[in-house]
C-alpha cells in the first residue's frame, strides 16, 4: 500500500527532473552553439590582430632609418622631460592628474606599436621554427595547423592567410624559399643564390 501511494509523488518527482533535464540540454545546445560563435570571432580577431601586426612591421621595415633616428635622437632632447616626467607624478598625487595621464597616454603608443612589431615578430619566428622542425616542405594549410588556429570552413580562411602571407614575407626576406607555389621550405645556404638565378 505505501509503494502505490508514492507513486503520485514519484510521478511528480520524474516530470520535474525530465523538464530540468530537457532545459539543462537546451541549455547546453545554446552554450555551445555561443561557443562555436566565440571561437569563430577569435579566430578573426587574431587574424585582423596578426595581418595589422605583419603591416606594420613592414612598413617600419621600409623606412628603419628615419624612425630608428627620431628614436635616438628623442632620449637626448628630452633632457627636459625626463625632469618633468618625474615632477608630474607627485603633483598628481596634490593636484595634477591630467599631466599624467597625458605622459601616459603618450608611453603606451610606443609601447603598442612595439606589441605589435614583437607579435609579427613572434608569428614569423614560430612559422620559421615549425618549418625548421617539420625537415620537410609545408603548406600554409599544415604551417597553420602547427600554429594550433582553424584551418577548416569559413573561420580558418584568415588564419591561412595570414600564415600565407608571413611565409611570403620569410621568402622575401631569404629565410624562406616557396617551390612549388604555395608550399614553403626553410631556406638552405645554397637555396638562395638558385632562388636569384631562376
Amino acid at each position: 500500500m505505501d509503494e502505490v501511494d508514492a507513486a503520485p509523488g514519484l510521478r511528480t518527482a520524474v516530470g520535474f527532473y525530465t523538464g530540468k533535464v530537457d532545459r539543462l540540454r537546451q541549455r547546453q545546445a545554446d552554450l555551445e552553439a555561443e561557443l562555436e560563435a566565440v571561437r569563430a570571432e577569435l579566430a578573426k580577431a587574431s587574424s585582423a590582430r596578426d595581418q595589422l601586426a605583419e603591416a606594420l612591421e613592414e612598413i617600419l621595415a621600409d623606412a628603419p632609418a628615419p624612425q630608428e633616428e627620431p628614436a635616438a635622437a628623442s632620449p637626448p632632447g628630452p633632457a627636459p622631460e625626463p625632469e618633468d616626467v618625474p615632477t608630474p607624478p607627485r603633483e598628481d598625487k596634490a593636484t595634477g592628474a591630467g599631466d599624467r595621464s597625458e605622459h601616459k597616454h603618450q608611453k603606451p603608443s610606443g609601447k603598442r606599436a612595439t606589441a605589435r612589431s614583437t607579435a609579427s615578430g613572434e608569428l614569423m619566428q614560430a612559422v620559421l621554427q615549425i618549418l625548421v622542425t617539420a625537415g620537410r616542405p609545408l603548406s600554409a594549410k599544415d604551417i597553420t595547423e602547427a600554429l594550433g588556429r582553424p584551418t577548416t570552413g569559413q573561420e580558418g580562411r584568415a588564419p591561412i592567410e595570414t600564415t600565407r602571407r608571413t611565409c611570403k614575407r620569410l621568402v622575401k626576406n631569404g629565410r624562406a624559399v616557396e617551390d612549388p607555389v604555395g608550399v614553403f621550405a626553410v631556406a638552405r645556404a645554397e637555396e638562395p643564390p638558385v632562388k636569384g638565378a631562376a
